[in-house]
C-alpha cells in the first residue's frame, strides 16, 4: 500500500471576533451549523466533547448507503486562539486517512484570521484524494465564515 503524504493550509479573514469564531467551534450546535453534509444524509452519530483530550464524531449515512465516519481527538485548545486535533476518516470500512488539524485564530483589527492549516496520511486515493480532501475542507470553512458574517454557504460543487 502506498501512503500520500500531503498538507495543505486554508487562509480567510473573517468578520467577526477572535471569540465568536472560537465559539463556534465549542459546541454541537454551533459546530453543526457549518460543518455538514453537502446532501442530505442520515446522521448515526453526533457527538463533539470540546476538550482536551475530549472526541469528536460525525458519522453518516449517504443517499448512496455509504457510511463516512469522522473520528477525532482534541490534543490542544487555547481558547479564542487555537484548536488541534487529529481526526481519522474512513469510508465502510476502510481508513481513507489520518490527519493533524491545526486551526488559528488571529485578530487582525476588527476581523479576525482564520488559518487551517492540515498535515495528513492518505492511505488511497494519492494526489487526487488530498485535492478532494482541500476542495472539501475549503467548503466547510467557508461555510464557516459565512454563518459568522449572518449569510448563506455555497452550494458543495
Amino acid at each position: 500500500m502506498t501512503v500520500t503524504n500531503a498538507t495543505f493550509v486554508i487562509d480567510r479573514q473573517v468578520s467577526a471576533s477572535p471569540q465568536r469564531v472560537f465559539a463556534a467551534f465549542k459546541t454541537l450546535e454551533a459546530k453543526s451549523a457549518w460543518f455538514k453534509t453537502p446532501t442530505e444524509c442520515e446522521v448515526l452519530v453526533r457527538k463533539l466533547d470540546f476538550r482536551v483530550g475530549g472526541e469528536e464524531r460525525f458519522r453518516a449515512r449517504w443517499p448512496s448507503g455509504l457510511i463516512t465516519d469522522f473520528h477525532a481527538t482534541y490534543h490542544d485548545i487555547v481558547e479564542n486562539e487555537r484548536i488541534v486535533l487529529v481526526y481519522d476518516l474512513f469510508h465502510g470500512d476502510e481508513k481513507l486517512s489520518v490527519s493533524l488539524q491545526t486551526i488559528e485564530i488571529k485578530p487582525e483589527g476588527d476581523k479576525t484570521r482564520l488559518l487551517h492549516t492540515e498535515q495528513g496520511s492518505y492511505f488511497s486515493g494519492g494526489l487526487e484524494a488530498v485535492q478532494g480532501r482541500e476542495h472539501g475542507t475549503g467548503w466547510h470553512v467557508d461555510n464557516l465564515v459565512a454563518n459568522l458574517e449572518g449569510r448563506e454557504g455555497r452550494p458543495f460543487s
